[in-house]
């Protein structure tokens, strides 16, 4: 038998002359292995919808998860264990959603989950999970967690009133006190009815993109700034309708515009368009570019579009907290996960995430993008 002392860091992108190197948070391991002996096995699992209408989300994200996971197993694993991934589709659909979730709980090596990526499937889960005490990191979600109490839900960013007071601001700054709104009724549609009173604007009219006579609504109201919380597809289809109708105003979403599907489908109509987010493109980050690099290894030159970071960061942030329920318990389970996530810090490529009592990060810094010439985006620092 051979013992061996090894010293691990996790991952954070600190030099951008190497790729993805070893920084913060130093954990001291003993290991004592037999040669040839197998290192034992965690899992952690990932719904994302790889089928169907959202399924660039999850090719955007598996490729990260991957990334991720391979740099920890190169390094001897987490406290001694490998981790593995249970990756699942649920199809951007909130029955098979849940569906996956209860696969994941039937494995009892998987003790924390990555997920569901859209607010309706994200929320159809939540009992699933909290049932089976599995904690659940979302990346890419707005709805406030206290709609979603006693869930083990851990946002990778800033609820919907974040993207909405950052709307406003814009809305001020090109000198406009009211915004029509088309709205499909997610949350960061309800953040902006609700507050603008607090910003001292109004969101007037508000429609429906499902209403009949919506864009004859809009058009009747002279508004010269539309905001919009509708999926990408149809964020395109109602900004190619009203430059149809002979609208010339200020088009301004949230995360759901950096969608491809937004420029494809609105095409010369999406120029001038903006959006906000918490979630940006790699290149727009320090250290993107090694990331990019490592990301292609893993995706065979695929390059990754604006959910890889949250996904790869969400899946450092279970690293994390993984590395400290095994400190702390000898070995990982679904309870200690849950007790570890919310002292748990991660310094990476957002930044440093930490997670409030409601189990968002609030500090998420937010990026704006520009729809230029041709539908490219254009980063506003």
């Amino acid at each position: 038998m051979r013992c061996a002392v090894v010293r691990c860091r996790s991952f954070a992108m600190r030099n951008p002359c190497r790729i993805l190197r070893i920084a913060s948070c130093a954990l001291l391991l003993t290991a004592c292995q037999f040669p040839g002996t197998v290192r034992p096995t965690v899992k952690i699992g990932l719904v994302a919808p790889f089928e169907g209408r959202y399924r660039y989300i999850g090719y955007d994200t598996i490729y990260a998860v991957r990334l991720a996971l391979r740099e920890a197993n190169a390094v001897g694993g987490v406290g001694g264990y490998s981790v593995e991934l249970a990756a699942y589709d649920d199809g951007a659909d909130p029955g098979m959603a849940v569906e996956q979730a209860r696969k994941l709980a039937v494995d009892p090596a998987v003790v924390a989950a990555i997920g569901h990526f859209r607010e309706e499937t994200t929320g159809a889960v939540l009992d699933a999970y909290a049932e089976a005490g599995i904690p659940l990191v979302s990346p890419a979600v707005l709805t406030p967690v206290p709609d979603w109490s006693d869930a083990g839900l851990y946002r990778v960013g800033p609820t919907a009133e974040v993207v909405g007071s950052a709307l406003f601001n814009r809305l001020g700054e090109l000198g406009q006190h009211r915004a029509a709104l088309v709205t499909a009724g997610g949350p960061l549609g309800e953040a902006l009815q609700r507050d603008a009173q607090a910003y001292g604007q109004r969101t007037q009219p508000v429609v429906s993109p499902e209403d009949a006579d919506w864009l004859e609504t809009v058009i009747a109201s002279r508004a010269g700034v539309v905001f919009c919380d509708a999926d990408p597809v149809t964020a395109g289809e109602i900004v190619s309708a009203l430059q149809a109708a002979g609208w010339d105003g200020v088009f301004l979403g949230g995360p759901e515009l950096a969608a491809a599907d937004f420029r494809a489908v609105a095409g010369r109509a999406a120029k001038g368009a903006a959006f906000v987010t918490p979630w940006p493109f790699p290149v727009d980050v320090p250290g993107g570019a090694d990331f990019v690099e490592a990301y292609r290894t893993v995706s065979n030159g695929v390059p990754p579009g604006p959910l890889a970071v949250p996904a790869y960061e969400a899946t450092w942030v279970l690293l994390e907290a993984l590395e400290q329920d095994i400190a702390a318990h000898g070995r990982p389970s679904r309870k200690g996960m849950m007790e570890a996530l919310p002292d748990t810090g991660r310094d990476g490529l957002l930044g440093t995430i930490t997670f409030g009592a409601a189990g968002d990060w609030g500090a998420a810094p937010l990026y704006w993008y520009y729809v230029g010439t041709e539908g490219i985006l254009e980063y506003v620092p």
